[in-house]
């Protein structure tokens, strides 16, 4: 799949072992320093492994530079659901809407398998910010909340969006 936005064209592709690097650079870029690293480091760990259905990833790719990722899967022991677990795109792509795409791709490639619905958990903490109002503008609504989930102060927030057109 690929779209036509700004200078070139944006090809969105799975990941391969050889864009370990570059998304090991993304993940670190966008939560270093923040006790939030271990949780997208594991999952992409697990899709460049490819055996398993609970996380796989693909990269946004720009004139053979990778601008974006996004790492998702299905719920283990959960019939028809999926989970966005990390989406990052580079600063000089950020306005170009290819979070946006990612996150369309990744609904798009969960709902082929059947999921029905699809979630993202998140802390409620301002450095994720950006983050929850890219799920917010791909259709996401909060559906739940654990308060001082992960700190004193810092709620699990639980994101949802329906892929068959109605909120369940």
């Amino acid at each position: 799949m690929s779209a036509r936005r700004g200078a070139g064209t944006l090809a969105i592709r799975p990941t391969v072992d050889t864009d370990r690097g570059v998304m090991n650079a993304f993940i670190a870029h966008d939560v270093a320093g923040t006790p939030y690293a271990e949780v997208p480091t594991y999952f992409l760990a697990l899709a460049l492994e490819g055996r398993s259905t609970e996380s796989r990833g693909i990269v946004a790719e720009r004139a053979g530079e990778v601008v974006g990722l996004a790492l998702f899967g299905e719920v283990a022991g959960a019939v028809g659901t999926g989970r966005i677990h990390f989406v990052s795109v580079s600063a000089s792509s950020r306005l170009n809407s290819v979070g946006l795409q990612l996150c369309e791709a990744v609904v798009s490639d969960l709902t082929q398998a059947g999921a029905r619905v699809i979630i993202a958990e998140l802390p409620d903490d301002p450095i994720l910010v950006s983050g929850r109002a890219l799920l917010a503008r791909c259709g996401f609504a909060e559906v739940g909340r654990v308060p001082d989930y992960y700190r004193d102060g810092v709620a699990l927030v639980i994101l949802a969006r329906s892929t068959t057109g109605r909120q369940d």
